[in-house]
C-alpha cells in the first residue's frame, strides 16, 4: 500500500490554470476544484486561503481534491507504485513547508474557448468568441502581462480552444514580446493541428526558439473515425499534411499526441500508436485518457462512451485493446488498474 504522506505533486505550488472566471492549479481533469476569479481579476488569486488550502492536501497526504484516476502520475504511483513527473519522494521536494507567498512558473492559458471543431468529447456547438469576449480575453493576457510575467518559465496554450484559431491567442503569440518574459524557457502549444502549417508558423518567429515542445489532439487513426465522430468538420488529410510540418520544427524537442479513449475509437489504439511512430519517430509521446464528462453528456449518455468502466457491454473487448500498446515505448496513459502483466513460468 502507497502511503501518500510519502509524496508531493509540485504542480499546485507552481501552476496556475486560468479559465474564464474561474482558475485550477492542475488539469480540472485530475484535480477538479475550481476557484473563482473575483472582480474578473486574476491578481493574487495565487495566494487565495482555497488554494492554501489544496495545497495543504498535498502536504497532509490526502489528496482529497485530486482525482486519483484520472491523474496519470497518481494512477501510476497507487497501481504500479512509480512517481513520475511532478510527483516527487517527499525528500525530493522544494515544497515540504509552505511559503509565504507563491508565483506561478507554469500558466495554462485556457481563457479562449474558440475552435474551428465541435468535437463531442468537448462541446455540443462551435464556440467562436464574439467582440466583447476577445475583449475580455485581452485584459486577461493584460493582466498576466502585469502580474505574473517576471516569474513566468513556461507558458500553456490552450486546453480548452485551439491557440491558432482563437484571434486573441493568435495575435498574441505574432506579436509576442520575450522582454516581458525575463525568466522564460518555453512554450507549450496545444492544438488540434488543422491551422498549424507553415504560413502559420512564420508568421509567428518571436516564438520559435521557445517552442521547445506540443500537444496534438487527435483521438483517431483513420478518416471516418476522425472526420465522423471525433473531429466533427475536421479534414483527415489535412491533418496528415500539418502533422508532417510539424515535425520538420527543429526546436520540438517533444511532440505529445493524445487520444481520448470511448466507444467510438478505443478499436484504433494500437493503428493510432503505429501512425504516430511513423510520422514522429522517437520525438513523440502518445497519450491515452479517458474520456472526461464535461456537461456534455448525459449520464445515460456517458455510460455508454465510458469504454473502460468494468460495467460497459465492451469493457473486456476494450482491455484487449488497451494491453496491445500500455508498455510499448513513449506510451503514456492514466489507466494503469487494466493493465495485465504476463506471467512468467520459471
Amino acid at each position: 500500500m502507497i502511503d501518500l504522506k510519502n509524496y508531493i505533486c509540485d504542480v499546485p505550488f507552481n501552476s496556475l490554470e486560468i479559465h474564464n472566471n474561474i482558475c485550477f492549479l492542475c488539469c480540472p481533469s485530475w484535480l477538479p476544484q475550481p476557484i473563482e476569479i473575483s472582480g474578473g481579476n486574476v491578481k493574487d488569486i495565487f495566494n487565495l486561503d482555497q488554494v492554501n488550502d489544496i495545497r495543504n492536501s498535498i502536504l497532509d497526504g490526502s489528496y482529497k481534491y485530486c482525482d486519483k484516476k484520472q491523474c496519470p502520475h497518481l494512477s501510476k504511483l497507487i497501481n504500479n507504485g512509480v512517481a513520475t513527473g511532478p510527483i516527487k519522494s517527499i525528500e525530493d521536494s522544494q515544497h515540504k513547508k509552505s511559503k509565504k507567498k507563491y508565483y506561478p512558473e507554469y500558466i495554462v492559458m485556457n481563457f479562449d474557448r474558440t475552435c474551428n471543431y465541435k468535437c463531442p468529447s468537448c462541446r455540443v456547438d462551435l464556440i467562436v468568441e464574439n467582440s466583447g469576449g476577445i475583449k475580455r480575453i485581452e485584459k486577461t493576457i493584460e493582466e498576466i502581462d502585469e502580474y505574473y510575467s517576471a516569474n513566468v518559465k513556461t507558458i500553456y496554450i490552450t486546453g480548452s480552444g485551439d491557440p491558432f484559431v482563437s484571434v486573441s491567442f493568435r495575435n498574441y503569440l505574432k506579436n509576442f514580446n520575450p522582454k516581458k518574459y525575463p525568466k522564460l524557457n518555453k512554450i507549450h502549444l496545444h492544438t488540434n493541428a488543422s491551422m498549424w502549417n507553415e504560413e502559420m508558423w512564420e508568421s509567428m518567429p518571436n516564438i520559435h526558439k521557445y517552442v521547445r515542445s506540443c500537444e496534438i489532439s487527435i483521438d483517431a487513426a483513420t478518416k471516418e473515425t476522425y472526420e465522423t465522430k471525433t473531429r466533427l468538420g475536421g479534414n483527415w488529410d489535412n491533418l496528415l499534411k500539418n502533422l508532417k510540418f510539424i515535425n520538420t520544427i527543429k526546436s520540438l524537442g517533444r511532440i505529445k499526441t493524445s487520444f481520448v479513449v470511448q466507444d467510438t475509437n478505443y478499436t484504433e489504439m494500437e493503428m493510432f500508436y503505429n501512425l504516430m511512430i511513423s510520422i514522429f519517430g522517437k520525438k513523440v509521446d502518445v497519450f491515452y485518457g479517458k474520456i472526461t464528462n464535461w456537461g456534455t453528456y448525459s449520464n445515460s449518455e456517458f455510460a455508454i462512451k465510458k469504454i473502460w468502466d468494468k460495467n460497459h457491454p465492451e469493457f473486456n473487448l476494450f482491455k484487449k485493446e488497451f494491453n496491445k500498446i500500455w508498455n510499448k515505448p513513449s506510451v503514456q496513459h492514466n489507466m494503469y488498474e487494466f493493465i495485465e502483466y504476463k506471467k512468467t513460468l520459471i
